[in-house]
């Protein structure tokens, strides 16, 4: 990229992993401006109708999102309009709101991965307490257990694995909401591992190996992350499931069933890889720093195009 482009970096918190991004951005000759969604403004006295810190003159070159602060449905409402208004002035924005609407909900990504056609757990959601214990009682009198989660959640925080109706009529879940899934045994018995692939731009650039002596396996609750070969299988599954929420990247989440194959547990579309950097040794920043690159380079050209 011969001409200096200037983008803006989302996060409500900007830590290691935006200076990682800055770094690496510096090789295409981007710099970055770190800001918080919740500081931007729609303000129709403006051209674009945006206002967002550090862009006064003009719109960014291409919009990062590396996270989004829990809110109300009004304030989270208020920020995507802003990726999607960036999007629809050819801003590029890595991932649009559509794959951050598909993921944020783990009820939404379930349904995509399921209407694809790919491999994720039997899963179960319903705001109607009575509708949600009835489908409990059905699994326990299988003798199998369900895992419920928050529908908004992540690094396995507020999980919990419900094996009778005691244990479920104990519960309070989060925001009313009964997200429930089928409990997938470890392929080796006491012997709890799943996969984190990094998808960037439909290729696998990076995965590594979670092993836990808990069946909860993220980063975040002290499970040991292992640099690891995949196979195809793995590989096409976690390219197919990025697909399946439109996801430019994204980091996805594999587990090894009893019969041996692979089947998605989450996709990530705001992904952390401090763990699968400490394991592998690569940096997705200059993954994303990449692709990113790529689409500012073909929207400037699309630009001298039509101005031509």
């Amino acid at each position: 990229m011969q001409s200096h482009s200037k983008i803006v970096i989302f996060n409500d918190t900007h830590g290691w992993h935006s200076e990682q991004l800055v770094n690496a951005l510096k090789a295409y000759k981007i710099s970055a401006v770190l800001c918080d969604l919740a500081d931007c403004t729609i303000d129709l006295d403006k051209p674009t109708g945006l206002s967002i810190p550090g862009f006064e003159e003009k719109l960014p070159a291409a919009a990062l999102v590396r996270g989004i602060a829990p809110g109300t449905l009004e304030q989270i409402t208020l920020r995507m309009d802003v990726l999607h208004t960036l999007a629809e002035l050819s801003v590029p924005v890595l991932n649009p709101a559509s794959a951050i609407e598909h993921t944020v909900d783990k009820a939404r990504t379930s349904l995509r991965l399921h209407l694809s056609g790919l491999k994720t757990p039997k899963t179960w959601a319903s705001e109607n307490p009575q509708q949600a214990r009835i489908i409990a009682a059905k699994q326990f009198k299988k003798s199998l257990s369900v895992v419920i989660k928050p529908l908004f959640g992540c690094q396995g925080k507020g999980i919990k694995k419900i094996n009778n109706l005691d244990e479920f009529d104990a519960l309070t879940v989060v925001g009313d909401a009964f997200y429930m899934q089928e409990y997938i045994e470890p392929f080796e018995e006491n012997n709890w591992q799943d996969w984190r692939l990094m998808v960037v731009d439909n290729v696998v650039c990076a995965a590594m190996s979670r092993r836990s002596s808990h069946w909860i396996t993220n980063f975040a609750q002290g499970a040991s992350c292992f640099a690891t070969t995949i196979t195809p299988e793995m590989e096409l599954l976690a390219i197919k499931a990025t697909q399946a929420v439109e996801a430019d990247y994204a980091g996805v989440d594999l587990i090894r069933n009893k019969d041996g194959s692979y089947t998605v547990l989450e996709v990530n579309s705001v992904p952390a890889w401090k763990g699968l950097f400490q394991a592998t040794g690569i940096n997705a920043a200059d993954n994303i720093a990449k692709a990113l690159a790529k689409r500012i380079a073909s929207t400037q050209a699309e630009t001298r195009d039509h101005v031509q």
